[in-house]
């Protein structure tokens, strides 16, 4: 039954993990303006941005950037290092990463519910719930990696102008719970993993052990087989009476004795 809590927290918590940080990473208010006031900076997630009278510093033709577009559009070609600097791209990176980390976790972890595929893929239960449970901490920690950056590098004024008068929004905020729930989730499964290793460690034992049993028990057989078996003579130990009985009177006669012949004189010769 414990075992079957925790697979089921590690489910719950995988999927909510893997929800929650594909809604972060598909929508776009990542870092936001404040309504109340006026500012050329509107809205910005990973792949979408509202802008709303920005003006890229130093531009020599004071373009103004009005609208939400995706953000690899052509129409920020020529600012596109200024709405995108390497951190931010760094960011991107990570989260495709985190994502598909949290689907691999979903997918393996759902296939221990099928009995077909079980067998083959959970044929050692404990490895690959560790397998499971190291993707989840994996992709908690890069979670962290890409809150801790965005948070600190998203107060630079280099980046977008007057970053006092916008906040992180939601799609951070949901961005950061999943790495809470996927580290949760992580953790759980590395204790079921353990007690499955530690079920399948005792279960080898109890087969190695009642192996060396019934080997022992092959063993003291033997042992009482050779002790009760019959010495062995070189030759046989009696002899069939029928087969060497003395042969009967009427059907065996001894031939009649031969007479002698007379002994031959002197000077008789033999006819």
């Amino acid at each position: 039954m414990a075992t079957l809590a925790f697979y089921r927290m590690g489910l719950v918590c995988s999927i909510v993990a893997f929800v929650l940080m594909f809604v972060a990473f598909a929508s776009p208010f990542w870092y936001k303006s404040w309504t109340r006031v006026h500012s050329p900076f509107g809205s910005i997630g990973l792949w979408h941005v509202c802008l709303s009278g920005f003006i890229m510093p130093r531009d020599p033709v004071m373009k103004s950037y009005v609208g939400c577009w995706w953000i690899h559009s052509t129409e920020f070609e020529l600012v596109s290092d200024q709405i995108m600097p390497a951190w931010f791209r760094i960011i991107q990176t990570l989260c495709v990463v985190t994502v598909l980390l949290d689907l691999v976790a979903v997918i393996l972890i759902l296939l221990y519910l099928l009995d077909g595929l079980r067998q083959r893929v959970y044929n050692r239960t404990g490895r690959m719930f560790m397998i499971d449970a190291i993707l989840m901490l994996v992709s908690a920690f890069l979670v962290f990696l890409i809150s801790l950056i965005f948070a600190e590098m998203s107060n630079d004024s280099s980046w977008m102008p007057r970053p006092w008068m916008n906040y992180l929004s939601w799609s951070y905020g949901l961005c950061v719970l999943s790495g809470f729930f996927a580290a949760f989730g992580g953790m759980v499964l590395f204790i079921l993993a353990l007690i499955y290793m530690d079920k399948d460690k005792r279960e080898l034992d109890n087969l190695d052990s009642a192996a060396e049993m019934r080997r022992r028990e092959e063993r003291m057989k033997e042992k009482e087989e050779e002790a009760t078996a019959p010495p062995v003579t070189a030759g046989p130990t009696h002899i069939s009476s029928t087969r060497f009985s003395p042969p009967d009177e009427m059907t065996y006669r001894r031939p009649p004795p031969v007479a002698a012949k007379p002994a031959a004189r002197v000077g008789e010769s033999f006819v």
